[in-house]
């Protein structure tokens, strides 16, 4: 097991992680998938029938978050895993496991990647590490693709470019693939890359990257129809997206909701549990599901997809799922 010598072991507690074997290259196939974003896996019967009926083959399940040594109060490190997923039940040897870890902007803001470059090789190393030991006891050692998920700016991208790139290297020589997740509103960056310091833009690093078709709204506001997904919020971006800057491209679709409390003067409160929404709504609250009509408009208006992409739902949960029909579902899944 390899250790950088200058950790010490109160970090260790917090990443303790060790290399494994080389990793089978990736699969030629199309895909249906799920998103897991629970922080404990214990996917019920229910759940599990469903993933069957649908020939759901890939889920896409997150391991841990990733934010500031300061938001975590460990000050003497500047990223610490955080929220990490925890397994009643072992992964599915059936299904091919994509690991996902999601990354917060604060965490990538205290990493200086101009300067202090060795910021991204050590943490690089140090995410890599821990998706290992994490597979190799819950999955194995048959990972193909790993994920990273991360709401970057402008201001931000450069530096979680440069993590991302030290990930994609360590993973390379492996036969593993490097995704990353989109946002609409980042498709204008990708687009009309900023000059960078050396006169242009970075590109992505990624080998595939997931298109999110969801948030596309503004929460917030007291006017917006539906901030998970409205098409008259998400085509202006469709309709510039060009995608010749972009990797192979997978897609993800919403099949969640939630209620927004307002209020009597039209400013935000809260998220609410959409299954405890008061009996009687008041006008005070809205009520947002991915909405199937919504669905299928985006999907008929993305640009072609290779024929090796995957299609996948967020996110595994029965009380959010058994809301819409067999017909939705293999529906969405369609291309």
């Amino acid at each position: 097991m390899k250790r950088l010598s200058i950790l010490s072991l109160a970090f260790l507690a917090l990443w303790a992680c060790g290399s494994k074997q080389d990793i089978a290259p990736a699969a030629t196939a199309s895909h249906r998938g799920v998103y897991h974003w629970k922080t404990t896996f214990n996917p019920t019967a229910w759940e599990k029938q469903w993933m069957k009926d649908h020939k759901v083959d890939r889920l896409y399940v997150k391991l841990f978050e990733v934010e500031s040594g300061e938001n975590a109060g460990k000050r003497e490190w500047k990223m610490v895993p955080v929220a990490t997923t925890s397994f009643p039940q072992k992964l599915p040897a059936d299904m091919e496991v994509i690991p996902v870890v999601y990354i917060t902007v604060d965490a990538i803001r205290t990493l200086d990647a101009d300067y202090w470059s060795s910021d991204a090789e050590t943490y690089a190393k140090l995410i890599v590490d821990r998706i290992d030991d994490m597979m190799s006891e819950h999955y194995g050692d048959s990972v193909r693709e790993v994920q990273l998920d991360c709401d970057w700016t402008p201001q931000t991208e450069h530096a979680y470019f440069t993590l991302a790139k030290e990930i994609k290297n360590r993973l390379k020589g492996r036969g593993v693939l490097l995704s990353g997740t989109l946002r609409l509103h980042q498709l204008r960056e990708v687009e009309h890359p900023t000059q960078g310091s050396w006169g242009r833009g970075d590109s992505l690093p990624f080998d595939r990257s997931m298109l999110m078709c969801y948030n596309t709204g503004r929460l917030q506001d007291p006017a917006t129809r539906n901030s998970i997904l409205d098409f008259a919020d998400a085509e202006p971006y469709l309709k510039q997206y060009k995608s010749r800057f972009l990797p192979r491209t997978d897609v993800a679709f919403p099949v969640y909701g939630w209620g927004l409390e307002f209020d009597k003067n039209g400013a935000f409160r809260r998220i609410v549990n959409p299954y405890r929404l008061p009996e009687e709504k008041s006008g005070n609250l809205r009520e947002e599901w991915g909405e199937p009509g919504q669905i299928r408009k985006v999907r008929q208006a993305l640009p072609a997809l290779d024929s090796l992409h995957t299609i996948v739902l967020y996110h595994l949960d029965s009380l959010n799922l058994s809301r819409y029909s067999h017909e939705d579902i293999e529906e969405f899944y369609s291309r």
